[in-house]
């Protein structure tokens, strides 16, 4: 139940970046100090939210390997040592 209620989230989300992403097509220009790129706004915009679904991938596994090892050490028989 969780898995489909996450899948219909996630499809929301994505609709609305997708709309969003389609109607801003006006080309910008970036500075990054050093030099300036003047490239269409639904390129940055797609860019950009590539960038954020990486980072949020990464946060989200790495949340998981915590708890999963915090789990497994309360979970471990202590020794008594005699």
């Amino acid at each position: 139940m969780e898995k489909q209620r996450n899948l219909i989230i996630g499809s929301v989300v994505a609709l609305i970046a997708v709309i969003f992403v389609v109607l801003n097509t006006s080309p910008v220009a970036i500075n990054f100090g050093f030099f300036k790129v003047r490239l269409p706004l639904i390129v940055m915009l797609v860019v950009m939210v590539i960038i954020g679904m990486i980072i949020a991938w990464f946060f989200g596994r790495d949340t998981k390997e915590k708890t999963d090892h915090k789990v497994t050490f309360f979970n471990k028989k202590e020794k008594k040592i005699e």
